[in-house]
């Protein structure tokens, strides 16, 4: 396949290592494109958990002796052309992005040397943003999240991970609104992430227990592909959610459930043990909303702990050539040079790729909910996690 090679000269000694090339494929048939990729001038492209991959596509455009511009008016790109994204390392070719061209910005200015073609993609979760529907899912029968997520993922093409989670099926549930907003809310119900990646739909819990990706080394001389890492270890976050239930009769006393985490430790000590023996319990509440059942209420409680046992936050930056791999969010990595309090396994939540003539740049975002290079002996539910959730 054609691509744009982003050799990185005077970094990598020739031979050492082959720098990684850009591939961008367009058309329900992938195709290469061909004349236009030396024109390629940077792609910016921004992965997470939370939101849509999306990014853009700088192609340097030129004027040829018939009129036409050798991107512009290639037949290539318009508006909602699928497109993929890769990283090419000579001996695999990792996804960036899978998705589809929403806005083309061409911008022909005094100087026709400095014309340009700027290409706005997002991932195929845009299929899922093109009609507003009103429909009511499980009215008849109950309908699992999951149920619901396979029947509208279908209608674009695209298939659910076959680990996803069931999510609930308590209720009728209302959708206003486009697929997409629809989904992110049950995903938020559920405690889940949703994440779209190349045709496959991940609707789960997060996976912790996923094989590690490559590792990101700190400090590791000739081997080093992490030029910088910062991170913050936080004690304003609770380590109990208290969720008020109605009471089932009336005049009966309202009942509360206190939750403590119950995902995997990442490193051998849970985050919560820290400040476990003060007296002071570290608890928030959470309290109705709108018509949910004590299911989704408690759904609610649980993912708010388990996001908030997630203390330590840290960013750095990856020389994409030295690692050899596109860093992905939604499983885990270790980082290796940060000592042992801090080295170990982390979730990676988002990650930006800037691929330019000067080279690959992974800017990343990291979690954890413990401390320790190793995984916790206690597992999901530590003994101070336990005693606390004991008070109440």
């Amino acid at each position: 396949m054609v691509g744009l090679s982003l050799s990185i000269p005077g970094l990598l000694d020739a031979g050492f290592r082959n720098p990684p090339s850009c591939l961008i494929e367009a058309g329900v048939d992938r195709r290469d494109i061909g004349a236009v990729a030396p024109l390629v001038a940077s792609v910016d492209i921004q992965t997470s958990l939370e939101e849509a991959a999306s990014g853009t596509i700088v192609i340097e455009d030129r004027r040829g002796s018939d009129g036409k511009w050798v991107a512009a008016d290639s037949g290539l790109f318009g508006r909602w052309t699928p497109i993929r994204v890769s990283a090419d390392f000579g001996a695999h070719q990792d996804v960036i992005l899978a998705g589809y061209i929403l806005k083309l910005t061409p911008e022909y200015p005094g100087n026709a040397a400095e014309a340009k073609l700027t290409l706005e993609v997002q991932d195929e979760s845009a299929a899922l943003s093109r009609e507003q529907m009103r429909r009511v899912w499980g009215e008849d029968a109950p309908m699992s999240d999951r149920a619901i997520l396979t029947e509208l993922a279908s209608a674009a093409g695209l298939d659910v991970d076959p680990l996803s989670g069931e999510g609930q099926s308590s209720r009728a549930l209302s959708q206003e609104g486009t697929p997409i907003q629809f989904l992110r809310e049950r995903a938020k119900a559920n405690g889940y992430e949703l994440i779209f990646h190349d045709g496959t739909i991940w609707f789960g819990r997060k996976r912790l227990e996923a094989e590690p990706q490559a590792p990101i080394l700190v400090y590791a001389g000739r081997d080093t592909n992490c030029r910088n890492f910062t991170l913050g270890d936080s004690a304003d976050t609770p380590d109990a959610v208290r969720a008020d239930m109605a009471p089932r009769e009336e005049g009966a006393t309202p009942e509360a459930v206190t939750l403590t985490p119950d995902e995997p430790v990442l490193g051998s000590s849970p985050a919560g043990e820290e400040g476990a023996g003060l007296g002071t319990p570290s608890v928030w509440r959470v309290g109705a909303e709108g018509d949910e059942t004590p299911e989704e209420r408690t759904a609610r409680a649980q993912a708010l702990v388990n996001e908030h046992a997630f203390k330590l936050h840290g960013s750095g930056e990856l020389d994409g050539a030295v690692y050899g791999h596109v860093l992905r969010p939604g499983t885990p990595v270790t980082i290796d040079g940060a000592g042992p309090r801090y080295g170990g396994l982390w979730y990676v939540a988002k990650v930006a790729h800037q691929l330019t003539i000067e080279g690959y740049t992974q800017t990343f975002e990291v979690m954890r909910n413990g401390t320790g290079e190793g995984r916790s002996a206690a597992g999901p539910l530590s003994a101070a996690a336990s005693a606390l959730a004991g008070l109440f």
